[in-house]
């Protein structure tokens, strides 16, 4: 036989503070729905959720290793660049395909020129350097 349900029983609910789930009172019931809930943990009320609907947490998505990614684009694009090598200067002009040793970051090439910036591709990732407009 089924269990009749009112205010002030106990039920198993989802806790959103908890994010458990654990027994709860029932405050408040429209009809024979239950609507508000009560931790015994926490004391936090909330509208009643259903273990049983309750989703379970996604696995991560594998993400491609971007530090990999990022140095066979700065092989391919040392290996293409066309302009003069030369030693990192925030007041030196540069142009796209230069390539630029610099003393903390190492060798890199320019991609692209901007009003006194420009953006450096180095073994790690991209950079935005200064530079002469």
């Amino acid at each position: 036989m089924l269990e009749k349900l009112a205010a002030g029983a106990k039920i198993t609910s989802y806790c959103t503070k908890c994010r458990l789930n654990l027994d709860h009172t029932i405050v408040a019931m429209d009809g024979e729905v239950i609507v508000k809930v009560k931790c015994n943990t926490c004391g936090g009320s909330h509208k009643f959720r259903d273990p049983a609907d309750v989703k379970k947490p996604r696995a991560p998505r594998k993400t491609v290793d971007a530090a990999k990614t990022a140095e066979t684009l700065w092989e391919t694009c040392l290996a293409e660049a066309k302009g003069k090598e030369r030693v990192y200067d925030m007041a030196g002009k540069y142009r796209v395909g230069d390539i630029v040793v610099h003393n903390t970051f190492g060798k890199g090439v320019v991609r692209k020129v901007y009003f006194n910036k420009c953006d450096m591709l180095f073994r790690d990732r991209e950079r935005l350097m200064a530079a002469a407009g």
